[in-house]
């Protein structure tokens, strides 16, 4: 086996599958869009959130006192009712 097969075997193989793979895990970094950082102005539209999508716009239990209030379907707590 002469010094360039054994370089080839020892060298450039083992360095050609770290390359591929430190270009398969950091593809993704590259192409994707930067990321937020705390202190940064917030740009994008503000989005909404509620644990429970079903009780949206539905009245509270403070609105019952007036009389106008419709009953709730959706009961909340960790078991799904109280």
């Amino acid at each position: 086996m002469s010094i360039l097969e054994t370089i080839l075997v020892f060298v450039a193989i083992p360095l050609a599958v770290y390359g591929f793979f430190a270009l398969v895990t950091l593809r993704s970094k590259f192409a994707s869009r930067p990321r937020y950082r705390p202190g940064q102005a917030w740009d994008y539209p503000p989005v909404w959130w509620t644990a429970n999508p079903e009780g949206v716009g539905q009245r509270h239990a403070d609105d019952a006192e007036h009389g106008d209030a419709v009953p709730a379907k959706v009961r909340g707590g960790a078991s799904g009712n109280w």
